[in-house]
């Protein structure tokens, strides 16, 4: 994925969204944000995953958004649990 590009999944109601590495070429940085667009979870440089294995990742609180970012970002960005986004 090319550097500062994620996807970002919008959901219908928040939830504890889980997300997995299945298929996946690469690790990611996955952050969870609420209805306020503020971030309440993040998991870093996930693996994809292996034949012994495909953990899902899943918040310990409701979340409305996901943004899936490559391995790194939530480092070098110094994003931390209250951050906020916008989005056009």
């Amino acid at each position: 994925m090319p550097a500062n590009h994620g996807m970002l999944f919008v959901f219908q109601q928040p939830a504890e969204w889980g997300f997995w590495m299945h298929e996946m070429k690469f690790s990611l940085d996955i952050i969870w944000f609420d209805a306020n667009q503020r971030v309440v979870f993040m998991e870093q440089s996930l693996a994809p995953c292996t034949p012994q294995g495909c953990p899902v990742f899943t918040p310990n609180t409701d979340a409305l958004y996901v943004l899936e970012v490559n391995a790194g970002f939530v480092a070098a960005h110094n994003v931390v649990l209250g951050d906020s986004f916008s989005y056009t």
